[in-house]
């Protein structure tokens, strides 16, 4: 793993108190939440059986979800106008609840007519069970002829 030092001059000039950003404290946007403001936050975890995707996206209801897969792409998304929330004064808002569009690329080795989407609690939790050949075997013993 590599890391990167993270550096913003900015951060130095600006008046800071016990190490709070005053300069920054009202401010709606900067550049690395914009990026992650656009789509929901995505963990995969893979499993002997199965792969699993769960993106966090409260907000929504089940309908509002497509998960279609085509050509090895597994492609989740959500054609929504974002709320608009009237008589509201933010000072920052970073929840996210309009349109987007996530792709995965699952290869060979997901049998694609055993995929199962549920959406609970603010997560869509999407199941790919693996082809039989992608499975872990169980070792066996092999003869010498």
């Amino acid at each position: 793993m590599t890391l990167v030092r993270f550096y913003n001059p900015e951060m130095f000039a600006s008046k800071r108190y016990n190490g709070f950003d005053l300069n920054n404290f009202f401010r709606t946007s900067n550049n690395l939440n914009e990026v992650n403001r656009n789509y929901p936050a995505v963990n995969i975890i893979e499993e002997p059986e199965r792969y699993r995707i769960e993106v966090a996206a409260p907000g929504y209801s089940k309908d509002d979800f497509k998960v279609n897969i085509e050509n090895d792409v597994l492609k989740i998304s959500v054609d929504k106008e974002k709320n608009k929330v009237e008589d509201e004064n933010f000072t920052r808002c970073e929840f996210y609840n309009g349109s987007f569009e996530r792709s995965f690329v699952v290869g060979k080795t997901i049998d694609i007519n055993k995929i199962d989407a549920r959406y609970e609690n603010g997560i869509l939790t999407i199941t790919l069970s693996k082809k039989e050949e992608a499975k872990p075997q169980q070792p066996r013993s092999i003869s010498i002829s």
